[in-house]
């Protein structure tokens, strides 16, 4: 994993507030799982954990996609709420200067900056978070010192981009004419890398320099005085071309419809084929609290 240095924050992120808030190091990210951890993580198995209401990202106010996603907001928040992994924060936390999680394209990142990064940076995935105002920082501690909690997970739903990754395989091919193996023979396989174990194989004929576009959940664990301690994404849904063995074109965005697909979408490859955000979401909270044997609901 490499890492690199934002030059200039989005203008439409900070505006107003550029001096409140900074990101962390940008993170290059090669594959799936896409997290980052930063100062001092570590989440003992008893630490009383919280969440803030789900939300839409800052990505999905720019593309105006928040009315369309409202309704997977809203079960997504349900889900939360109802899982008992964590509590809900009795706080009715300001949008304005709050931190934020970005995973996906580097040139996404950087389309409203001035860094004219070179098309060898342009065709990485990379993770950056924002953390919050010192303003936003310090209320959230005074709800968390309320409820006696030491962490709270700050989860949003929006749109993003994710490239391709290209791997070179063994195929046992039979040829037609003889009806024997093609021994020997390597290709290049396309996939789509959307998360924890949740890996597409791709049919179509998008190069892999070209994004790919998503509906996500990005989430951020901060400590109760505000600092990042990890961030990360989950994909839950990646747009289709119109037809099978055809190309996205670069005009081709989410719409409304696609967004709304993301509530239904099911993960079929999985015992009980469970809704992808449902797997998406509680892979969120498993990889944020660094629990790899599972999420357990709290003790009341």
């Amino acid at each position: 994993m490499k890492s690199t240095t934002l030059l200039l924050a989005p203008a439409a992120v900070l505006a107003g507030c550029a001096t409140m808030q900074s990101f962390t190091a940008r993170q290059e990210l090669d594959r799936s799982p896409y997290y980052q951890t930063y100062a001092g993580f570590s989440v003992p198995a008893n630490a009383a954990i919280a969440h803030l209401p789900i939300r839409t990202d800052y990505q999905a106010l720019v593309t105006s996609s928040t009315a369309a996603l409202a309704p997977l907001v809203d079960s997504m928040n349900a889900r939360l709420d109802a899982a008992g992994w964590t509590t809900r924060l009795d706080w009715a936390a300001p949008t304005a200067q709050a931190p934020w999680a970005y995973v996906g394209t580097a040139a996404g990142l950087n389309a409203r900056t001035h860094l004219l990064a070179d098309s060898a940076v342009h065709r990485v995935m990379v993770i950056q978070a924002l953390a919050p105002s010192r303003n936003w920082a310090g209320q959230l501690q005074a709800a968390a010192d309320r409820q006696h909690v030491e962490g709270v997970l700050v989860i949003a739903v929006g749109p993003g981009d994710y490239f391709l990754r290209e791997q070179d395989a063994d195929r046992d091919r039979r040829d037609d004419a003889r009806g024997r193996p093609d021994e020997g023979r390597r290709e290049r396989f396309k996939m789509l890398d959307l998360g924890t174990g949740y890996t597409l194989p791709i049919e179509w004929l998008n190069a892999a320099d070209q994004p790919i576009p998503v509906v996500q959940v990005t989430g951020l664990l901060l400590s109760r005085d505000g600092t990042v301690l990890r961030a990360g994404a989950e994909g839950i849904l990646a747009k289709r071309p119109a037809f099978e063995h055809t190309a996205l074109t670069m005009d081709d965005h989410l719409t409304d419809e696609d967004v709304a697909a993301a509530l239904t979408l099911r993960r079929a490859e999985l015992p009980g084929q469970p809704l992808a955000w449902q797997v998406a979401l509680e892979n969120l909270v498993r990889q944020l609290l660094g629990r790899g044997d599972g999420l357990r609901r709290r003790a009341p």
